[in-house]
């Protein structure tokens, strides 16, 4: 029996975070009902372009969104991590603000702007000011449950940024996808679920080869987002060192790094995610770039995501990080609720300098 079966080691998860993704399909279903209920007072025409507002978890739905549906937007879409809004940013582009907290610095800065701009805003928040502020002042909200860790909130700001998307013609309708996409998050939960034993578990097998190593993460169009996500997750989940690249600009510059890559190729495990809709170059690239790069790190793995659809091919390879990495976090003993650098930087940004938070704001993400 391995150690992953074992619900003491299971046990290290106190917060339940890994039981937590049983209710993934429940969550999919809330999240897009209230998507689609949601009043848009404007039409499809008054967007030219879109900017998705976010930073950590909440800003990977839109890396999630711009890279899976690259070839079929239908206007310029462009995430936004930071304070200041491009200049280009006008009267007719669609600001999506996603902040679970809803009080999220640079959010909150990007929603000033863009009130200031008088452009259309949409808003996916639990609370904060984003909720009250914005909300009072005519922002459409769509309200999310509170009380989780933003990463663990994913499918709340996912499944509305493509339910939006879609009513207002930014890509074609999703209907049949989204459908996909909820048969494979069950699959997903019975197939990595802690019920099903390490033997037949590839996110078991997966934590247990990845757990003491440096996971670099390689993603190639629309994997590309989703390998930043399993970055981020081995990161606040797992507290492990993780990065994450994308092919084929990797191709122009990483892999000389490995002909010399000394004491960190020995930690480096190298994870490329694929769909099997890529570009044939692109399929090419993974295949060479395997080869090169492989007598310079301690192993290269190789995941492909299951779903009839690219959207439902998403939802499993995120399912399927998001358990790797929290089983991970049981292996090396870690909880993986706490993230306790975020809470320090925080309380360091409200106690010096300009911008000082007041009492009860969380600055969160």
């Amino acid at each position: 029996m391995s150690e992953l079966d074992l619900p003491e080691v299971l046990g290290v998860d106190r917060a339940g975070l890994i039981d937590g993704l049983a209710s993934s399909v429940a969550v999919f279903d809330q999240a897009r009902a209230a998507a689609e209920a949601l009043e848009i007072p404007f039409p499809s025409d008054a967007v030219k372009d879109v900017l998705i507002c976010g930073m950590g978890g909440s800003a990977v739905a839109g890396d999630l969104v711009t890279t899976l549906y690259y070839e079929q937007l239908r206007r310029p879409v462009q995430v936004h991590r930071g304070y200041y809004l491009p200049g280009w940013a006008g009267p007719d582009t669609l600001h999506l603000l996603l902040s679970y907290s809803g009080e999220t610095e640079e959010t909150l800065t990007a929603a000033m702007q863009a009130m200031e701009r008088e452009s259309p805003a949409l808003a996916v928040t639990s609370g904060g000011k984003i909720d009250t502020w914005y909300g009072e002042r005519g922002v459409p909200v769509l309200k999310i449950p509170g009380g989780l860790q933003p990463r663990m909130a994913l499918l709340h700001m996912l499944v509305p940024t493509v339910v939006f998307m879609s009513r207002l013609g930014i890509i074609p309708d999703q209907t049949a996808e989204l459908d996909a996409a909820r048969e494979s998050i069950a699959a997903a939960i019975d197939a990595y679920g802690p019920d099903r034993p390490t033997e037949a578990n590839t996110a078991k097998q997966l934590a247990m080869r990845l757990a003491n190593h440096v996971p670099l993460m390689y993603g190639a169009e629309v994997t590309a987002g989703v390998a930043y996500r399993w970055k981020c997750q081995f990161n606040e989940n797992a507290k492990q060192p993780s990065f994450a690249s994308v092919l084929p600009e990797l191709d122009h510059n990483e892999i000389v790094g490995f002909e010399k890559s000394g004491a960190f190729g020995e930690q480096a495990v190298v994870v490329m995610l694929k769909d099997p809709r890529q570009h044939r170059q692109v399929e090419r690239r993974i295949a060479l770039t395997r080869d090169i790069i492989r007598p310079g790190v301690s192993d290269v793995i190789t995941i492909e995501g299951e779903g009839e659809t690219p959207l439902a091919r998403l939802m499993d390879l995120v399912l399927l990080g998001d358990y790797v990495t929290l089983y991970a976090a049981c292996l090396r003993r870690v909880d993986p609720e706490p993230v306790d650098s975020i809470g320090t930087l925080k309380t360091g940004l409200a106690t010096t300098g300009n911008q000082r938070l007041q009492a009860g704001q969380s600055g969160s993400i």
